[in-house]
């Protein structure tokens, strides 16, 4: 029949126009939901990403740049740490002054402390470090370390200085190590047996005109690290002071100065540094009051006869 037909084609033409339609879930150009593309994806699931292909040459090379930068930063750290720390700075193991001055202190201590003859009684540790501090020209210097011998030659380096003290008849060497907030110093008394034994182991000291020369010789400081060792490392001054027989040399230098150029007045710590030698007022006193009560000049009182310190 004519209308049966007519249906059969509108089928036919629906399923064709079905079969150019393509399924939404399966891959562009499969029709009608074609099985034999990729499986649809589950609702909720998310698409992976392709992952990148690994860079081999430079990521083997990373850990071996970051360590190498590693090692580099922390070798300039110890270098600024080690210039500009305080104390950090190295003196020569036979160190001298840039500048040297000897002094006398007068002719009351020269007159009344002339010889160990009038003046006989050994310094002891008490009366020489009895105070740990020394406070003057607005510096306070603490004692940082102490020493008191009867070998002199213990005290400094140098041939020549040491026949000079052996000459001179040195019997002890009292060693003051101090350190103040901005400076560093050392203050070094040696007994000697009169003004002119002194006066010669100054003049042994006297900075030669060959920097590189071993003739004469200077302190020894007595540490082997800390700021007290770099004392000679920076730019430093020295004073050495007659009186009687006994010779005081101080010496002195900024914490933070690391080269000898460097050049700045020193002249309040080495002042202040002089105050080591008031134990030597302090006999002269005690000896002219003796010899006020004897009677006598201050030449009477010697040995275990003069006043204890």
């Amino acid at each position: 029949m004519p209308g049966g037909r007519g249906r059969r084609r509108k089928n036919d033409d629906a399923e064709a126009i079905a079969g150019l339609v393509a399924d939404p879930r399966s891959p562009e150009g499969v029709a009608g939901g074609d099985t034999a593309g990729p499986s649809p994806r589950p609702k909720g699931s998310r698409r992976r990403r392709p992952e990148p292909a690994p860079k081999k040459s430079f990521g083997r090379a990373l850990p071996l740049l970051l360590g190498a930068l590693g090692i580099a930063v922390i070798a300039l750290v110890v270098v600024l740490v080690i210039q500009f720390m305080p104390g950090g700075a190295s003196a020569p193991e036979q160190a001298r002054p840039v500048s040297y001055t000897v002094l006398g202190s007068g002719d009351s201590l020269n007159d009344v402390l002339a010889s160990q003859d009038t003046d006989s009684r050994p310094l002891n540790e008490h009366e020489v470090f009895r105070d740990e501090e020394i406070s003057s020209q607005g510096i306070t210097f603490k004692l940082a370390d102490q020493a008191l011998t009867e070998d002199c030659s213990e005290m400094v380096w140098g041939d020549d200085l040491k026949r000079a003290l052996k000459g001179a008849g040195c019997t002890q060497a009292a060693r003051g190590a101090y350190v103040s907030d901005d400076y560093v110093g050392l203050a070094v008394l040696f007994n000697l047996s009169d003004t002119d034994g002194s006066q010669a182991v100054a003049d042994a000291m006297e900075l030669p005109d060959d920097p590189d020369s071993e003739a004469g010789g200077f302190l020894v400081t007595g540490a082997d690290d800390g700021d007290v060792a770099a004392l000679g490392a920076g730019y430093n001054e020295a004073e050495a002071t007659v009186s009687g027989h006994y010779l005081l040399v101080t010496w002195a230098q900024p914490k933070d100065s690391t080269s000898t150029e460097e050049k700045e007045s020193l002249s309040s710590p080495l002042i202040a540094l002089s105050s080591f030698r008031d134990l030597l007022f302090r006999r002269m006193t005690q000896l002219e009051e003796f010899a006020e009560h004897q009677g006598g000049t201050t030449g009477a009182g010697t040995g275990a006869g003069q006043p204890a310190g």
